[in-house]
């Protein structure tokens, strides 16, 4: 029998012990094609027109992936290479040549690797379309994507894996030169020792996590992680992690004791074998754990995150975008036009149609406790606007008006894209306008959190005055008059701006004084294109994640499993049947997989509870969502592994 009879008949017989690694694999694989392929992907660039964007987040994304990817072949191939020690130890010993059994574990696992990177090729060539198609949605374009073989996807995918999958097979070839053949017939031979749990880490797992959702609620009112975010951040994770291990390695079992030293939930006999070894091995697989809590935390952060924005898109550029279009009026006959089509626009009524001025004027805000961003953004420039031109506006809004202002006062109004607010924050400080020969000096008498203008990046700080100071204020500056309407059902309004825009664009060569014309459905279609794109990434990128981990737990359980044979064939020997065995293994395998899943789920809720407070919007629907879909398919590999696990005790 050669060598390759070898290998084909080992694959054969093992086959549905890799199958779980080659299918997790192949689909790793499978994502990373469909980024590369989309990266390249000329229809989509084109599409989108946004290829400085899209192609860098693609790139960054499968970046991620490949190295995720790499560790969890290595993971992989190492958890075999280890279980298989005594069959390896068995060919030595039966005078196989040490080069010759390297020789079959590297072509093995490049078989195994191979086949997974062809059908992976292959699956994401062929579903490609769809994929684009599923991207092209969530960014929300309508557009057939013709399909097309992406050649240059296909040759750096696989020859990126072809390069992993070499040195990880070179791993295996090795093993040979670093064991001893009584260590690789000792492999898995080695007991579990009932170790006592540790009251000081139990301790410290409950200060260092502590101490990290502290810091992390705390995050958004400090001035300290303002300054030091970085420093911050890094302790603030480190302590979560490290608590986490501490939290499987002795806090478990801190409680498992806690519950065997109660008799009456003890000795049932369900609890009695569930309980059993679990100590042991859950501070023996700490560090596995603690692994898969914090992959488990991460994208459900990433994908939380993500749907979040996403799912509040409407509202969020709603509150953003206060009007359907908003274009400083520089030509009459441009105004003209742009009025008559959307007011003869049928599909689109308008709810109204107004006109007011303001001037950009420079001033002072050194004083101010927090400078607005639009100050900076506008050249330290501030857009000043009279008490009655504001409250024409508040009206047409439904928002609240303002009362007279003193000649001294003045209200900021300033709302960020994203991030909360303090009204008060600027309450009772200096603000100076320089006018010709002296400054006009105002108080802040009060704050708005809320949109004046269109501007899809900064808005500018407003200030509103007296009508008095305004008048003043007019004959030292330009005025702008802004033209504005607002239409139903304006995110659907995307073909009426197109047209909008054809007229626009005519006069723009002939305008010295520079043009801004802002749609709602501009602004609507970019966020959700960039946060369509967030998400297509993070899904995708959660579930390569999701399959490792549970790929991981699967592999390590099974093992455990078949080291347990012997003890549950004694048991059913001594009159347990089958379905009592099988109770038993779904309450101890549920402990394996519920721990890291509750931790991760504590850990990304008090994350994103942060973000929440930070970036002022609602998470909670979203995240309730999104961890009641990954809880789900996370479910699914508990329901496979009790499956197959129950097949082999009770084989």
């Amino acid at each position: 029998m050669t060598l390759f009879n070898i290998v084909a008949k080992n694959l054969k017989h093992n086959f549905k012990h890799y199958f779980l690694y080659v299918a997790s694999m192949t689909f790793s694989i499978l994502i990373y094609f469909i980024f590369v392929s989309l990266q390249h992907n000329e229809q989509i660039t084109k599409l989108i027109d946004r290829g400085d964007k899209v192609g860098p987040a693609l790139f960054a994304s499968s970046f991620i992936l490949l190295l995720f990817v790499s560790i969890f072949i290595w993971y992989s191939n190492s958890f075999f290479i280890k279980k298989r020690k005594q069959e390896i130890g068995l060919y030595s010993l039966l005078g196989v040549q040490k080069k010759a059994i390297g020789k079959m574990i590297f072509y093995e696992n490049f078989l195994l690797s191979t086949i997974a990177l062809i059908v992976g090729i292959v699956i994401g060539e062929l579903f490609s379309m769809l994929f684009s198609m599923i991207l092209v949605k969530l960014m929300g374009f309508s557009f057939l994507v013709q399909f097309s073989l992406n050649i240059t996807a296909v040759i750096q995918t696989f020859i990126i894996f072809l390069i992993i999958t070499f040195f990880t097979s070179l791993q295996g070839y090795y093993i040979m030169y670093r064991f001893q053949l009584i260590d690789l017939f000792q492999a898995r031979n080695k007991g579990q020792s009932i170790i006592k749990p540790s009251v000081i880490i139990t301790l410290l797992s409950l200060v260092f996590i502590g101490i990290s959702y502290w810091m992390l609620w705390n995050a958004p009112d400090s001035k300290n992680w303002d300054d030091h975010f970085g420093r911050n951040l890094l302790i603030t994770l480190g302590m979560m992690v490290i608590g986490s291990y501490f939290l499987f390695h002795s806090l478990s079992g801190f409680f498992v004791q806690l519950l065997q030293n109660n008799k009456a939930i003890y000795y049932k006999w369900k609890n009695l074998l569930t309980f059993t070894q679990l100590k042991s091995r859950l501070r023996s697989n700490a560090v596995m754990l603690t692994t898969i809590s914090v992959l488990n935390a991460v994208t459900l952060i990433a994908f939380g995150f993500a749907y979040t924005l996403y799912y509040n898109t409407l509202g969020t550029m709603e509150e953003f975008i206060p009007y359907s279009y908003q274009y400083e009026i520089a030509s009459k006959e441009m105004d003209e036009q742009i009025t008559n089509i959307i007011r003869n626009n049928k599909e689109h009524e308008i709810i109204f149609d107004d006109t007011f001025d303001y001037i950009m004027a420079k001033g002072n805000a050194d004083s101010l406790e927090e400078i607005p961003g639009g100050y900076s953004y506008y050249d330290n420039q501030f857009a000043v606007m009279s008490e009655t031109a504001y409250n024409k506006l508040a009206k047409q809004l439904k928002r609240e008006q303002i009362s007279s202002l003193k000649e001294n006062e003045t209200i900021i109004v300033n709302k960020n894209f994203i991030g909360s607010q303090d009204e008060n924050e600027n309450n009772g400080k200096p603000i100076s306008l320089p006018i010709t020969n002296k400054e006009i000096h105002l108080v802040v008498a009060d704050s708005k959190i809320e949109s004046l203008f269109n501007n899809n990046t900064v808005h500018p700080a407003v200030l509103i005055i007296n009508d008095i100071i305004y008048e003043k204020l007019k004959n030292e500056y330009s005025i702008i008059t802004s033209h504005i309407f607002k239409i139903k059902n304006e995110k659907d309004s995307a073909p009426l701006t197109r047209k909008l825009w054809e007229i626009t664009g005519t006069y723009l060569s002939n305008i010295e004084t520079g043009f801004n014309f802002h749609s709602f459905s501009d602004s609507y279609g970019e966020a959700q294109s960039v946060y369509g794109l967030l998400i297509f990434i993070s899904s995708f990128l959660g579930l390569v994640f999701l399959s490792a981990t549970g790929s991981i737990i699967y592999f390590k359980i099974l093992t455990e499993a078949e080291e347990d044979r012997k003890r549950y064939t004694t048991l059913k020997k001594v009159g347990m049947n089958r379905r009592e065995i099988k109770r038993v293994i779904a309450k101890q395998y549920m402990i394996f997989f519920l721990l890291p899943l509750i931790v991760a789920i504590a850990h990304s809720c008090i994350m994103l509870s942060s973000l929440s407070k930070i970036m002022d919007i609602n998470f909670i629907t979203p995240v309730v969502i999104s961890t009641i879909i990954y809880s789900i398919l996370y479910g699914c590999y508990y329901i496979m592994t009790l499956i197959t696990s129950n097949r082999l005790v009770n084989a």
